[in-house]
C-alpha cells in the first residue's frame, strides 16, 4: 500500500499548507514508512498507518538543538484510505558516511567533541522506566532495574535462538554467549536512571554540512535506557565500518576523551561487550541463516576482549 502514495498524495499535503513544491526526491524510510524531500528544505514522512507514536518521539527531543523538528503533522483524507503524514525542518548537508572522504582527522576530532556535548543534553532528558531491548523495545516500560530488565530480555532471547534451525557448531557458539551474559551480570548493577536515548545513534544517523556538525536524525528508535547503551551502535561500527576505507576510530576516540556522562560508568567495557552481544544474537534471530556467517564470528570476537581492544586503540 506504500507504492499507492505517490505525487498527488505529496502535492495535496504540500499544498494545505501553503508550501510550493519546487524540488522533490522520494525515498524509502523505516516502518513502512515513505520519505519525500522537498525543496531540500523539509521532509515528508507519510504512511497508510497513524504516526501518533512516531510524532511523540519527535516532540520530546524538541527542546534540543540540532534535530529536526515537526512543521505539520496531520491526515489526508482519500478514496484508498488515509494517509497521516508528519513534516520536518531537514537538517542541512549529508550524513557522516556519505561525506567521510571529505573530511580531515582533525574535523572529524572536532565532530566527536561537538556530538559528545549533544550526547550530554539528550541523556540529561530523562524517564520513569526501562526500554528494555534493541531498536524496537522487546521490553517497553519496564519496572525494574537495569539488571533485571536485561535478564528478562535475556530469556526472550534464549527463546527466539531455540526456535532456530543452526547447526551444532553454532548452538554451542551461542550456549557460549548466554553463559557469558549470565556471568557478566553484575556490571550491570550501576544505573543512574532511565534517560532518553536515540537508540540506533551511529555515523549514517549524524549530519555534516560543510563539515561542521549539523545534526542527528531518524528518531524512530528512541526510548529510554541507561546511557551507556548509546554507545553500542558507535563501537559496532567503528570495528566494523561501512567500507573498508572508513575509519571512525578518531571520531570515537575524540567523543570518549570528551567525557559524556554516557562514558563515564563503571565497568564501561564489559557493559558495552554485552550489549554488543545482545545485538547480534537478535540480528540472528530477526534475519535467520542469512545474518549466521556474519553474525556468529562477531559474538565470538566481542566476547573475546573486541570492545577492550577498540577502547584502547581510541583513548
Amino acid at each position: 500500500m506504500q507504492k499507492e502514495i505517490g505525487l498527488t498524495e505529496v502535492s495535496q499535503i504540500c499544498a494545505k499548507h501553503g508550501i510550493a513544491i519546487k524540488g522533490l526526491k522520494a525515498a524509502t524510510g523505516s516502518f513502512d514508512k515513505k520519505i519525500f524531500f522537498i525543496n531540500n528544505e523539509l521532509l515528508l514522512r507519510v504512511s497508510v498507518t497513524t504516526m501518533d507514536r512516531e510524532q511523540e518521539k519527535f516532540k520530546r527531543v524538541a527542546t534540543l538543538r540540532f534535530v529536526p523538528t515537526i512543521k505539520h503533522s496531520g491526515m489526508l483524507e482519500r478514496e484508498a484510505g488515509p494517509v497521516y503524514y508528519t513534516l520536518l525542518t531537514l537538517l542541512p548537508g549529508d550524513d557522516f558516511v556519505n561525506v567521510y572522504s571529505e573530511t580531515t582527522v582533525a574535523q572529524q576530532e572536532q565532530l566527536g567533541r561537538e556530538v559528545a556535548a549533544f550526547l550530554d543534553s539528550l541523556h540529561a532528558l530523562t524517564g520513569t522506566t526501562y526500554d528494555i531491548g534493541l531498536y524496537v523495545p522487546t521490553i517497553p516500560d519496564f519496572p525494574g532495574d537495569w539488571r533485571a530488565g536485561h535478564q528478562q530480555y535475556w530469556g526472550r532471547l534464549e527463546n527466539g535462538a531455540e526456535a532456530l534451525q543452526l547447526n551444532p557448531r553454532r548452538i554451542k557458539v551461542f550456549e557460549s554467549a548466554f553463559r557469558f551474559l549470565d556471568a557478566s551480570i553484575a556490571v550491570l548493577d550501576f544505573q543512574t536512571g532511565a534517560r532518553l536515548l536515540h537508540n540506533d545513534f551511529h555515523p549514517k544517523n549524524i549530519v555534516l554540512n560543510a563539515a561542521a556538525f549539523s545534526g542527528v536524525i531518524d528518531w524512530e528508535c528512541s526510548q529510554f535506557g541507561e546511557a551507556d547503551f548509546e554507545l553500542c551502535h558507535l563501537i559496532h561500527w567503528c570495528l566494523y565500518p561501512p567500507r573498508p576505507d572508513i575509519d571512525f576510530r578518531p571520531f570515537l576516540g575524540a567523543l570518549l576523551q570528551s567525557a559524556p556522562k554516557c562514558a563515564q560508568v563503571p565497568d564501561i567495557a564489559e557493559r558495552l561487550t554485552i550489549y554488543q552481544v545482545e545485538h547480534e544474537i537478535q540480528q540472528i534471530i530477526w534475519n535467520g541463516s542469512k545474518a549466521e556467517a556474519e553474525r556468529i564470528p562477531r559474538i565470538l570476537r566481542w566476547m573475546d576482549g573486541g570492545v577492550n581492544d577498540l577502547l584502547r586503540q581510541v583513548c
